[in-house]
């Protein structure tokens, strides 16, 4: 096996057709397609389904596809680092965040790396944090920002860095009826709200898998809703007057600054949740890696001052 048809073998993926690839990438066509069947053969499986119309991938190709790009990406770093002047990174990061997590700092991230560290190619994808561990773990991401849950979190690395404070939040046109004391108060024991219908996400995340456990040492269950998938989405739904929704203030900040929801902490035990910057504990880290986690901590440390990510710095 080699990176020239691990190459081939995505390209060919990516387009659907081997056609397409061997146009893309300036070799024939018989050579991709050569290429690909020793491929095929080395791994004992078939790779692709073939038709008329190209290429589709099968079952065990799909499960392929994932380690090649992480292999040819990993490689691309390599050959980064070893040729970048140490004060230009450069090379590929991929980051994963939680949605509320990607609300606060993907924009700012994005527009500062695309101006200060322009060799330094960043693609951010969003998850629950169940999904950003698989990920992780099968070479996916090179980089996380989220929260212990259940999952298996062999070969990772976990550096806490921030404590996140949770709140409940209401629209401030609200459709059901809600005491008083507690908005005038902007804050609600967590016993209180189990008399409350109150969205929140499943054991797969870690706020769902963090409220479970607040809710075994306190022996006060909720009447817990799942959200709607998207952030975006729950969040119209809330603002709408709806419903209610447990979530850290770096989700709905925007919302509570133009006065479309109202924020209530959560007491008695106050609710946090502790956010870690995750990296594979089996891969180095690359010159780009490492800046683009420094910009991570800053942009928290600004937002953090600002008001618009409530907590804790560790």
């Amino acid at each position: 096996m080699n990176t020239k048809q691990l190459t081939y073998f995505v390209k060919s993926a990516e387009l659907g057709s081997i056609a397409a690839a061997a146009r893309e990438l300036d070799i024939s066509q018989p050579s991709i397609s050569q290429q690909i069947s020793v491929l095929e053969h080395e791994l004992k499986t078939t790779l692709f389904s073939r038709d008329v119309r190209g290429v589709c991938l099968t079952e065990n190709g799909e499960r392929f596809l994932a380690h090649a790009r992480s292999v040819l990406r990993q490689l691309n770093q390599a050959q980064s680092e070893l040729h970048q002047a140490s004060t230009i990174p450069t090379g590929q990061v991929a980051l994963g965040m939680t949605q509320p997590i990607c609300n606060i700092l993907a924009v700012p991230l994005v527009s500062m790396m695309e101006r200060e560290f322009p060799g330094i190619e960043l693609s951010i994808y969003t998850g629950y944090s169940s999904d950003l561990s698989r990920m992780m773990q099968s070479g996916t991401l090179d980089i996380a920002v989220s929260s212990h849950d259940d999952s298996d979190n062999t070969h990772i690395r976990h550096e806490r860095f921030f404590r996140e404070n949770i709140y409940l939040i209401i629209g401030q046109n609200r459709t059901f009826d809600f005491p008083d004391e507690y908005l005038q108060q902007g804050s609600i024991p967590f016993e209180a709200l189990q008399h409350h219908d109150v969205m929140v996400t499943s054991r797969t995340d870690s706020l769902g898998f963090l409220i479970e456990q607040y809710e075994q040492e306190t022996g006060h269950y909720l009447r817990k809703r799942q959200p709607y998938g998207q952030l975006m989405t729950t969040l119209r739904y809330v603002t709408e007057g709806h419903g209610m929704l447990i979530t850290p203030s770096s989700s709905f900040f925007h919302l509570e600054r133009s006065q479309e929801v109202q924020a209530l902490e959560i007491i008695e035990p106050a609710l946090y949740r502790d956010v870690y910057l995750m990296t594979p504990s089996d891969r180095p880290l690359t010159n780009a890696m490492a800046q683009v986690i420094e910009q991570i901590r800053n942009l928290t440390k600004q937002e953090n001052a600002n008001g618009h990510w409530r907590g804790l710095l560790v």
